[in-house]
């Protein structure tokens, strides 16, 4: 599951993340997510429980 506050193009955490690749974007750091993408990330992860 992709933590909220993950990087806004790949998802994984700030501090393991260093440097990475994603197609669209290529070689990028970490960036802070948006406020959508972070509302979107909480609703799935929250749909992902099991009662």
């Amino acid at each position: 599951m992709i933590n909220p506050m993950g990087c806004r193009w790949c998802g994984i955490d700030q501090r393991p993340h260093f440097q990475r690749w994603r197609k669209p974007v290529g070689w990028h750091k970490w960036e802070q997510p948006t406020l959508p993408q972070i509302k979107e990330r909480m609703l799935a992860r929250r749909a992902g429980r099991k009662p």
